[in-house]
């Protein structure tokens, strides 16, 4: 069963790689990284902050964009042409189908990250060469910890892509549910943070709407953990613990969302 899940997502790897979309938003994000040379020639202080910010910023952005365009599309274009069909007609069960896709489009995630990372330390390393002062405090092992951070909540948005489009055939609900997800993610704490806050003030918020972003904020997943951008930038030491807990919260809320879309893929109709 390994085997077979494995080779098909060496075909969904493979299929990715060859999509003109992963080139264009590789180059955008290393346009980013290295605007960030020219970019702190115009800053007067903390050139770190901004240098490492930037790239982690970049390497985010390209993963999101991979996530919500890539990986919807490699879902979608197996229905929409058809070739599910050939897929099926083989010894796969739609289970087996699903978690190989997934697996695949984790494989391009990580690719393109160890390379966007692999550049982005190129350009933190000419900074730090131009501009030694302001790098006394970076600390690699920080920085790679939030690129880290980073693949772990990819991880769990693409749960979420391969979740819905198990029950949608529409790669535009997809896309909407997606960004829906990632926005309500990364402020549902926030929300919860700012609803404490205003307890007992003047603000008066219906006990309706505070039951639901109390249900909600055990059902949406809690994306600005995986944000370690600050503590990157600032140097801050982050216990192997707190690494610990987010990859395995990481793991089990997409491990929930994967074997849920096995079950309804499984049960699903394809036209």
């Amino acid at each position: 069963m390994l085997n077979k899940i494995l080779s098909l997502s060496i075909l969904t790897f493979l299929e990715g790689v060859r999509d003109r979309a992963i080139f264009g938003i590789g180059l955008f994000a290393l346009a980013m990284m290295s605007v960030t040379l020219v970019v702190l020639g115009f800053f007067m202080r903390e050139l770190d902050k901004v240098a490492v910010d930037i790239n982690l910023s970049a390497i985010s952005l390209a993963g999101l964009l991979l996530t919500f365009f890539l990986s919807i599309n490699l879902m979608a274009k197996d229905i929409d042409k058809r070739t599910i069909y050939c897929v099926m007609s083989k010894p796969f069960s739609r289970a087996q189908y699903i978690w190989a896709k997934f697996i695949g489009i984790l494989f391009i995630i990580l690719t393109a990250l160890a390379v966007l990372t692999f550049f982005s330390s190129l350009t933190i390393v000419i900074a730090k060469m131009q501009y030694a002062n302001w790098f006394k405090a970076f600390s690699w092992i920080e920085y790679f910890k939030a690129v880290y951070a980073s693949f772990l909540m990819f991880v769990v948005l693409n749960a979420f892509v391969i979740f819905f489009s198990s029950i949608t055939s529409s790669s535009f609900l997809t896309l909407l549910f997606s960004i829906g997800t990632y926005i309500a993610g990364q402020t549902i704490e926030e929300v919860v943070i700012y609803l404490k806050n205003v307890k007992g003030q003047e603000t008066q918020i219906s006990e309706f709407i505070q039951k639901m972003i109390d249900i909600l904020q055990y059902i949406l997943p809690n994306l600005s953990v995986f944000d370690l951008k600050v503590q990157a930038s600032h140097g801050i030491h982050l216990p192997l613990d707190y690494l610990c807990g987010i990859t395995a919260y990481a793991s089990i809320y997409s491990g929930i969302l994967m074997v849920a879309a096995s079950l309804i893929f499984s049960r699903r109709e394809l036209s």
